[in-house]
């Protein structure tokens, strides 16, 4: 799996700290990023169809969402509270915070239960018999009290304690009342700790009913969210449970803001994968990591239970999905960056040499090495990948050779314009950075393709200087 890092880099928690909750306990869902691996399709599956259903429900009846976001709002984590029913006698402000989930639920239950007919897993219950004994006088305000109805004794206790406290306005503070005052009052803290007592044990056959609804409403919070998300954005289902990789114009939202800012689009990426080694080659600069990020986002997303930022997608069950990108360092092993990206490597071979399906993406893999070994290490991962039935692997290399090893080969087209003395002059008339002038499409190309040679172009354009440049081509 992914590691936070990771996460972050391919956009991941970008669009999950874009998913609005009402809850903690669907904020909780939300950080732990559950990936549904081998054995959870179905799981999967009713994730997928809730939030389709959510999604049209939201577009359907926005008012009916509304008032449920509105509901959600104001309940807080009590699992504490809750957990202590049975342990121990529940202090006032504990029984305080059940009586008010309680009250909640009774607003709630009838709110969502359209909507969970139509879920799976999702269903709040009202618990009355549970607020009868916080609640025996039927009041529903959202203060708790322990009730004079529960004991006659702290009834007694508190009618004692009226008077002399009616006494005390009277008479002054007079050492002989103050005795008094003390005395009634611990008698009526001990009733009331026994009453407490008493609708703690009470609440005990509701615990587990109790924690049902936190759970509930942490689903149903967290599915509402990923669907409010999905609206917002235009994201789809992915069909999950193919034969292959089919996704089609996607994008990264993370990568879309960055552009935005500049003025510039995200421009969409589609692959087709197959088991064994695809490869994508282009030039540096040419948009090979962003296609591998975007890649690896949308799995995770759709591996997570959410929908995907594409026009299309499917894709096989997923078991893993392991990335090698950018520059790894082990310093306390003392090895170098190449040193510790091949330790990476390795630990990823061992790790998904006996699971199902996994997804490998390998992004610049052996450039910390020169150009004719690093060129026979990528080749040997292409090859090596080909041979496992349970892989499917990209490859984003500039190496010469590599694609011919490959199942599928995709280029990123690059530059657009091919004269680079024109394309400096552009530029220096303020026509844009060299972003604008990059098509960064993905196209499907022959193996025997080999990589584009953009690289002088660029530096060329850049106004990299002349006394260096004309060395190049002699």
């Amino acid at each position: 799996m992914l590691d936070n890092e990771q996460l972050q880099k391919i956009g991941f928690r970008f669009v999950t700290d874009s998913v609005e909750l009402m809850t903690p306990y669907g904020e909780e869902l939300k950080r732990r990023a559950r990936f549904y691996g081998k054995g959870e399709e179905k799981e999967l599956e009713r994730e997928q169809e809730n939030i389709g259903k959510l999604v049209r429900l939201i577009g359907e009846k926005p008012e009916k969402v509304n008032a449920i976001l509105r509901l959600l709002m104001p309940v807080k984590d009590i699992r504490r509270s809750i957990g202590a029913i049975g342990e121990r006698t529940l202090t006032e402000v504990e029984l305080f915070e059940i009586k008010r989930f309680l009250l909640q639920l009774e607003l709630l239950a009838p709110e969502t239960e359209e909507a969970s007919r139509a879920l799976h897993g999702i269903r709040i219950v009202p618990l009355p018999g549970a607020l009868s004994v916080i609640d025996p006088d039927g009041t529903r305000s959202p203060s708790f009290y322990v009730s004079d109805r529960l004991s006659e004794r702290l009834s007694e206790i508190r009618r004692e304690r009226k008077l002399l406290d009616e006494e005390m306005k009277k008479y002054g503070n007079k050492e002989e009342l103050v005795i008094r005052r003390t005395r009634i009052a611990a008698m009526e803290e001990d009733e009331n700790a026994r009453v407490r007592g008493e609708i703690t044990e009470r609440l005990v056959p509701y615990k587990e009913a109790l924690l049902e609804n936190t759970a509930a409403i942490a689903r149903l919070d967290f599915a509402l969210g990923k669907a409010r998300l999905a609206e917002k954005t235009g994201a789809v289902m992915p069909r999950v449970g193919s034969e292959r990789f089919a996704l089609t114009g996607m994008t990264n939202p993370r990568y879309s803001a960055v552009l935005s800012e500049k003025g510039l689009e995200f421009m969409p990426v589609s692959l087709l994968l197959e088991r064994g080694s695809v490869v994508i080659t282009g030039a540096n600069m040419g948009g090979k990591s962003v296609a591998i990020k975007t890649l690896a986002l949308n799995v995770t997303l759709a591996m997570c239970g959410y929908f995907v930022f594409a026009d299309a997608a499917e894709l096989p069950y997923m078991d893993d999905i392991c990335m090698l990108s950018e520059d790894r360092e082990d310093v306390e092993s003392g090895l170098s960056t190449f040193g510790g990206e091949m330790k990476a490597f390795d630990a990823m071979l061992s790790a998904t040499r006996n699971k199902g399906n996994v997804l490998v993406l390998l992004d610049e893999f052996a450039r910390g090495t020169n150009p004719f070994e690093g060129a026979k290490l990528v080749k040997a991962a292409a090859r090596l990948f080909n041979e496992r039935t349970n892989t499917f692997a990209v490859i984003a290399t500039h190496f010469d050779g590599v694609s011919r090893l490959a199942k599928l080969h995709f280029r990123v087209a690059g530059l657009k314009e091919n004269d680079p003395e024109t394309l400096r002059a552009r530029l220096a008339s303020g026509a844009g950075d060299l972003s604008k002038f990059m098509d960064y499409g993905l196209y499907p190309v022959p193996p025997d393709e080999e990589p584009p040679r953009d690289a002088v172009k660029i530096i060329k354009a850049l106004g990299v200087s002349r006394e260096y440049t004309d060395l190049i081509d002699n």
